[in-house]
């Protein structure tokens, strides 16, 4: 089995958790637009907040029922991929740019499902992925060189066409490779604080549930030892 698999496990596990009476937030991603697909397949009649532009087209052209947080600001669930997840539940998300909506619509709900496969978790996190960094396109180079501060290189993400990464918010991406992240929770409030930025992509203390998609089919991980026991015997 591969990783599509796993991801497909993972996407119907999350959609059966979603009843009809619910309001549900829906974040970004391949895995998440597997979700959107296996909602549709089950035609769910559940009002649904997506957290970008690219999640909230598909769900339109497969017939779910739109909202935003403005009309409806409590939901019953955010369903979300992740990039990276550690022992802790502590993420790095973004790799798509869109998490600084993610990380607002996940603070609407009462709890945040994340789905990955197995390849997601780690040790630690920024083994494989840096820490996107949203900024306002002002002065670009000298909040890079204020977030390169904090002991990482910074790169600005370019878009295929060229140019620089254009989020749905219209600010740029700044990628921060780390060697080490040791204190998730601390260097997500240490980014935000800089000037400049907008928010970045590590979510610490966010996930409530991960949903892991492996070759036995899909794992719940509700708690540190779920997921050390999951990650021993896999």
């Amino acid at each position: 089995m591969d990783r599509e698999t796993w991801k497909i496990s993972a996407a119907k596990s999350a959609a059966k958790l979603v009843r009809d009476d619910m309001k549900v937030g829906l974040g970004s991603g391949s895995t998440v637009a597997k979700v959107i697909r296996e909602l549709s397949g089950l035609k769910s009649k559940a009002v649904f907040v997506t957290s970008s532009s690219e999640s909230q087209l598909l769900a339109a052209e497969l017939g779910l029922n739109l909202s935003s947080l403005d009309v409806h600001d409590k939901l019953d669930l955010m369903i979300d991929g992740a990039d990276e997840v550690d022992k802790n539940f502590d993420m790095i998300k973004g790799h798509g740019g869109a998490h600084t909506r993610e990380k607002t619509v996940a603070g609407a709900a009462k709890r945040v499902i994340i789905i990955v496969d197995k390849a997601k978790l780690v040790g630690k996190l920024g083994e494989s992925f840096p820490v996107p960094v949203e900024v306002i396109p002002f002065a670009v180079q000298y909040t890079m060189r204020k977030l390169a501060g904090l002991g990482g290189g910074t790169k600005l993400r370019m878009a295929q066409s060229g140019g620089p990464f254009i989020t749905d918010n219209g600010n740029y991406l700044v990628d921060l490779r780390l060697q080490s992240i040791v204190r998730p929770a601390k260097l997500e409030k240490a980014i935000n604080d800089l000037p400049g930025v907008v928010e970045n992509g590590i979510f610490a203390g966010v996930a409530d549930v991960i949903l892991v998609g492996y070759e036995g089919g899909c794992k719940a991980l509700r708690s540190k030892r779920d997921f050390v026991n999951f990650v021993k015997t896999r």
